[in-house]
């Protein structure tokens, strides 16, 4: 491969896609998409919210078996794994839970993509199995690929119980969603993004009105150093009691010292829903996440053909992404 192209989180928005492929120079060939001397890498969290789920699966696997991208895990993925993996400890349940008020939290982010693949049908079971097989991460010796974050001591964990070409067993599904333990510590940073606990009275309710005590943390960021700088409270959040959230205080925060990056080698993820145009978070860390499922998003790549230090001239945005002024995560 002369280039890779670095695709954002889809999230079911098949029309987003197709139309990045087309305008990155893609071309459907014997039913994938392809280009000579490229490669697609999907970030992960192909599912859940939009409205071509199988879609958006059919093609990106379509690529991925033809060759011509590869895919690591995204956290909507590992859920949708966990859903259907059952619970040896609760009899008639699952890894992620069905029952009671979490449960009926899981199926409200999880409903879009079980109406449409047909919760229980073969081709949920199939899609399930294909899931199974993507890697956690991606190493490629220049660059480098997690959905949430690139953490070592975390991905060292995560090579104890995952072989490379091979699907996820039962046993490391459950033990990642076994709280307290060493896997599920290290699922939650890589997929999900490490986190700083908030006191009580900065708790907020997040724009899809979820309680939220802790936030997800910059670890990209190597120049923050207040609690405001590194943790990310999302545009529109309350506080419990419904009021706009005042927002986090500039008192020093060491909350991200164990997760910053200062490795030379370009770090590519997506999970953190960027707005504005795109361009690196860092000088050697890249989000390509840009809200494509939001009417106003894009699906974003960047075109990485070795460079070192990534920069703005070589992302592209489908659709185009106006500059207004704004950047960042939330």
């Amino acid at each position: 491969m002369t280039a890779y192209d670095i695709i954002g989180d889809v999230h079911g928005t098949a029309d987003k896609l197709e139309g990045l492929l087309r305008t990155l120079g893609y071309t459907e060939v014997d039913g994938a998409y392809r280009m000579e001397g490229h490669q697609a890498l999907f970030v992960g969290d192909l599912i859940d919210r939009g409205d071509d789920q199988v879609r958006v699966v059919e093609l990106v696997r379509a690529m991925a078996e033809a060759g011509s991208a590869q895919v690591v895990m995204g956290n909507h993925e590992f859920n949708a794994i966990a859903w259907v993996t059952p619970n040896p400890h609760a009899s008639g349940d699952f890894m992620r839970t069905h029952l009671g008020r979490r449960g009926h939290h899981n199926r409200h982010h999880h409903a879009r993509f079980l109406d449409q693949v047909g919760e229980g049908s073969a081709l949920h079971a199939a899609t399930i199995e294909w899931f199974r097989t993507l890697p956690l991460y991606l190493d490629l010796g220049g660059v480098r690929i997690a959905h949430a974050c690139w953490h070592p001591a975390s991905l060292a964990v995560l090579d104890k119980w995952v072989t490379p070409g091979t699907p996820l067993t039962d046993a490391f599904v459950i033990e990642a969603n076994t709280r307290y333990s060493e896997a599920f510590d290290a699922v939650e940073v890589v997929l999900k993004g490490p986190e700083v606990r908030l006191p009580e009275h900065l708790a907020f309710l997040d724009p899809e009105d979820a309680p939220r005590w802790a936030a997800r943390i910059m670890w990209w960021d190597d120049t923050a150093t207040s609690l405001r700088d590194v943790a990310i409270i999302p545009g529109g959040s309350r506080t419990l009691d419904g009021d706009p959230h005042p927002g986090l205080p500039d008192d020093p925060s060491d909350h991200a010292d164990e997760f910053r990056y200062s490795d030379p080698v370009p770090v590519f993820f997506g999970h953190y829903w960027f707005r504005g145009a795109p361009r690196p978070a860092a000088r050697h860390a890249v989000c390509v996440d840009y809200s494509a499922v939001r009417p106003e998003g894009s699906l974003v790549a960047y075109r990485w053909s070795g460079e070192d230090v990534p920069t703005a001239d070589r992302f592209v945005a489908y659709p185009a992404t106006p500059d207004d002024g704004s950047f960042g995560p939330g």
